[in-house]
């Protein structure tokens, strides 16, 4: 990163030293004029007058008091003197004090100032990067703190924008490639479908295992084909007002004895939502899915729990199957197209991840410790 530049620092200190010695030289020249002023008066003329009379006089005592006023008057010049010779000295050695310290005011005052400049510009550097802001915390009431805030703000919500937009890159892109798949493979499933169909009719024992085979492979693509279908010509939300907690709960029942192991359900109610209920239930619905066909019996329960955290409804569909490797987030969900499972069509985990990406929330999956797998959607209310 370039440096930044000094120019400033010296602008402060040329006004600083400006502010301040301009006046310390006026005052001192004003000093010293005055004191020059109030000194030009010689005592010698006095001395002249006090030597004549202490000649005329001839009381002893009188004598002594004059002498003694003429050692004042002398003492009195040469301390004049001196002053008149030491006032430059003193008014240039007061302007060196006053000089110094007011640029080590300076160049302190504009170390503070360039440090939290330096600072917003190396965070901004970094967001032009495209790198993530670490939290720091600030204090409002600090001008620089308070834009550095800002600043962090802003670069969350635009790492935030650039990671939604390339979700809904990829799900367009994965879109296309679902219409076409849908469409190229359509055709020849339904020419095959019906060249086994002939094939099969007289029946022949011989062709008996090959021909069921068959008609089970195709079946599975002709699953694969219309969920490709579903993924390209899943319709913009419809976003009305509904009680997530009653459409969890509505889903968990439909799913409760659908699988392997038991689907327990934890809501609070009520949680708002504007959300479309018919795309939100499919998106569920392939969650718990999901979660059951990988339990087995003697697993644990699948657990389904909605709350309300931090401003958005959070809905987790946790089971104990044989789990994941490590984290999924929304961008590989939308490229975890193929199942392992039998009969899976793949499109479950994608399609509930454009579901949730297009309510503005978001999914993804976490492994839990020793067995198992937690899937989380947040919602915004």
């Amino acid at each position: 990163m370039a440096s930044v530049p000094r120019r400033f620092r010296r602008r402060l200190l040329a006004v600083m030293l400006a502010a301040g010695l301009l006046p310390l030289l006026a005052l001192g020249w004003m000093g010293r004029a005055a004191v020059e002023s109030a000194l030009s008066l010689s005592p010698r003329r006095i001395e002249g007058v006090l030597e004549r009379a202490e000649a005329r006089v001839g009381d002893p005592a009188l004598r002594d008091e004059l002498r003694q006023a003429q050692l004042s008057l002398a003492q009195a010049e040469l301390a004049r003197m001196t002053l008149s010779r030491r006032a430059p000295a003193a008014l240039l050695l007061a302007a060196i004090v006053a000089a110094a310290l007011m640029a080590g005011a300076a160049w302190l005052l504009g170390r503070a100032l360039a440090r939290p400049v330096e600072a917003l510009a190396a965070d901004m550097a970094r967001i032009g990067r495209g790198e993530e802001l670490p939290d720091a915390p600030g204090d409002d009431r600090d001008e620089m703190q308070f834009l550095g805030t800002r600043l962090r703000a802003m670069a969350r919500e635009l790492v935030e924008g650039r990671r939604r937009l390339r979700i809904s890159e990829g799900l367009a892109a994965w879109r296309e490639v679902a219409r076409a798949l849908a469409h190229e493979l359509r055709n020849p499933l339904t020419a095959m479908q019906m060249a086994v169909a002939r094939l099969a009719r007289p029946p022949d024992p011989r062709l008996a295992e090959p021909l069921a085979l068959l008609e089970e492979e195709l079946a599975l693509l002709g699953r694969l084909t219309q969920s490709f279908a579903t993924f390209a010509k899943l319709p913009e939300p419809v976003r009305l007002p509904l009680d997530g907690a009653a459409l969890v709960a509505e889903v968990c029942a439909l799913y409760g004895g659908a699988g392997p192991v038991a689907v327990q359900c934890a809501v609070s109610a009520p949680l708002p939502l504007a959300a479309d209920a018919d795309q939100l239930r499919r998106a569920l619905g392939n969650l718990i899915k999901n979660a059951l066909e990988a339990s087995r019996a003697g697993d644990g329960p699948v657990r389904v729990e909605a709350a309300r955290e931090a401003g958005a409804v959070r809905i987790t569909v946790s089971d104990a199957g044989s789990g994941i490797g490590r984290p999924l987030g929304a961008a590989e969900l939308t490229r975890s197209l193929g199942s392992a499972k039998a009969g899976g069509s793949g499109l479950g985990l994608p399609i509930a991840n454009k579901i949730v990406h297009e309510h503005g929330g978001s999914l993804r999956l976490e492994p839990l410790p020793g067995r198992g797998t937690r899937a989380v959607m947040e919602l915004p209310s």
